[in-house]
């Protein structure tokens, strides 16, 4: 076979690959998916919100899951989020979906990349706070280096 053809057809294969998505696996219908909706509950991302909307109306997780991938380990996560004021008569409320990827290199225990959304209104006022991305990151690493246990 001609090199150029080779080198064509190692093209279609590797963009092929490249093109398909990593396996998947969700964490909520698995048998960690009760501790993950009971942590989900227990949680409170409200409580640093601006504007005094630091009480939660729900957080709801609708997509958890563990993907593989040539560089370690893809955790995709979706949820939806309300936040309410908390004072006297008048409430208000903002909402909003996070929509969050996290790639862990499993041996180090590490996160190797990370990335939030969060759209509404809950995006618009914690994007206020600057430096979203990184203390989101430092909260992740520290909940995986628990899990890791104190050998990492």
């Amino acid at each position: 076979m001609p090199l150029a053809l080779s080198v064509v057809l190692l093209g279609f294969v590797v963009s092929d690959a490249a093109a398909q998505p990593a396996p998947c696996w969700s964490l909520l219908q698995s048998k960690f998916g009760p501790e993950i909706k009971r942590s989900v509950d227990e949680a409170n991302p409200c409580e640093k919100m601006p504007g005094g909307f630091d009480h939660k109306d729900h957080f709801d997780v609708t997509a958890f899951d563990l993907c593989t991938a040539p560089n370690g380990v893809i955790i995709n996560a979706q949820a939806s989020l309300a936040c309410k004021s908390g004072h006297g008569i008048l409430q208000a409320s903002v909402s909003g979906k996070l929509d969050a990827s996290v790639t862990l290199d499993i041996g180090a225990c590490r996160i190797t990349d990370s990335h939030i959304a969060i759209s509404g209104d809950v995006g618009k006022y914690l994007g206020e706070l600057g430096q979203m991305q990184e203390v989101a990151r430092a909260f992740a690493q520290k909940k995986i280096s628990e899990i890791c246990g104190p050998a990492h």
